[in-house]
């Protein structure tokens, strides 16, 4: 793919005090490894074709194997691979393995959210394939080991939802929560739940134009109930961010997002996506990827104080900083939060950051790594991270094999960052 067709690619999933804060950045992440090195280290290109490219957001487990998926190649140019990366023992080279190869009319294409580690297994979606008539996606397990690949639900009728874009959330019984982005009563997308032997029921069914339910996953809070965010839709079609119990029973807006359209003129964030971060205290911190002050993304957070929701706006994005985020937020043991943003930075093709949790004044926020067009090490951090061991992991859309026939923009990058 060119780099025009993957950042359209991008938008279209995406609609598609100074002295303080210099103690703040000495006590909050330092930048370095600790040795002396590079923090920002490259841990895989994708090559294209069977090698898979454009990957989406990855998941570590408690050892620092790394698990995820692309959205293209494999056995097509549109249905994508699930693959396992081991660190190495010794060295510095990482293993590399594929563990399946999507095939359309066996069990989806094209899988964008990330995937969900759970008892030796892992749990995804598909947002196309699947049922030959509706094409409209699949939820899927496959043991972390390549083993058993097993497609737990085929979306066969769009009123019951279609077009899952967010990753799974499994309780733990193992009872499976997600959402589509579209299909569903209204068009707009449903929020799931997937029970032993296909026991599928719909908990929610969104309000909003067609394609306007969540593009990130789901969370637990600390109470238990599920929330997430809806990409548009909401009071304003900006979108909106959400609390329903885990029997759907009870569903609650708790903030909708103004954007820019309206009166004041608004500053407001919109299209919220990417992760969400839970603290211990309840809150729980996102990103919208467009609104704000110059129309770039936002960073917020939200908590209930007193009976009712109070939200807070933490930064708005620049452009010179980073830009677009559809990362969502990862939180620190420091407290820390981190993000990227597919677009900024000081090269304009995004970059890795870090924000203390009260946002703090502008100058709170870092820049930890700026990605470079078309450089080896990645370009156009699109989705979301993973942290473990203290260690964060990403990839890139783009960038990594620069120029090859595979992938003229690259087909893109994982890395890790040790703040």
């Amino acid at each position: 793919m060119t780099r025009t067709h993957i950042r359209h690619l991008a938008a279209l999933l995406a609609l598609l005090a100074l002295a303080d804060c210099n103690i703040w950045a000495r006590n909050n992440g330092g930048g370095g490894s600790g040795g002396g090195g590079d923090p920002f280290v490259l841990i895989h290109t994708f090559t294209g074709n069977a090698g898979g490219s454009a990957p989406n957001g990855v998941t570590a487990d408690a050892a620092g194997v790394i698990y995820g998926t692309t959205q293209s190649d494999g056995n097509c140019s549109t249905c994508g691979i699930i693959y396992r990366l081991t660190p190495p023992a010794s060295g510095n080279r990482w293993s590399f393995a594929t563990l399946h190869k999507f095939v359309q009319s066996k069990d989806g294409i094209k899988p964008v959210g990330p995937l969900t580690v759970f008892d030796s297994k892992l749990y995804g979606t598909a947002s196309a394939g699947g049922d030959p008539v509706c094409n409209c996606g699949v939820v899927f397990a496959i043991g972390t080991d390549g083993s058993g690949f097993t497609v737990l639900h085929t979306f066969k009728q769009r009123p019951l939802g279609s077009t899952p874009l967010g990753g799974l959330l499994i309780d733990a019984d193992g009872t499976i929560y997600g959402s589509t982005s579209a299909g569903g009563a209204n068009g707009a997308g449903v929020i799931f739940r997937l029970g032993v032997g296909d026991n599928y029921t719909v908990l929610h069914d969104f309000a909003g134009t067609a394609g306007s339910g969540p593009h990130g996953g789901l969370v637990f809070g600390s109470d238990g109930a599920i929330y997430g965010t809806q990409f548009t839709g909401g009071n304003f079609n900006q979108g909106a961010i959400f609390r329903i119990t885990k029997g759907g029973g009870a569903y609650t807006v708790l903030y909708d997002f103004e954007g820019t359209t309206q009166p004041g003129p608004s500053t407001d964030g919109a299209m919220p996506d990417g992760r969400l971060a839970v603290a211990t205290d309840g809150t729980l911190y996102g990103t919208t990827s467009s609104g704000g002050a110059s129309a770039l993304g936002t960073a917020w957070s939200i908590k209930k104080s007193g009976g009712q929701w109070a939200y807070k706006q933490l930064r708005t994005f620049s452009g010179n900083d980073t830009a677009v985020p559809h990362s969502g937020l990862i939180l620190g043991a420091d407290g820390s939060l981190y993000g990227t943003g597919s677009s900024g930075g000081a090269s304009q093709a995004g970059a890795l950051f870090q924000l203390p949790p009260s946002g703090g004044s502008q100058r709170a926020y870092r820049t930890l790594h700026s990605f470079k067009s078309g450089d080896k090490k990645g370009d156009t951090p699109n989705s979301e991270l993973a942290l473990t061991n203290g260690v964060i992991y990403g990839s890139t859309l783009l960038g990594g094999n620069v120029g090859s026939g595979a992938c003229s923009a690259g087909c893109g990058t994982v890395f890790s960052y040790t703040p």
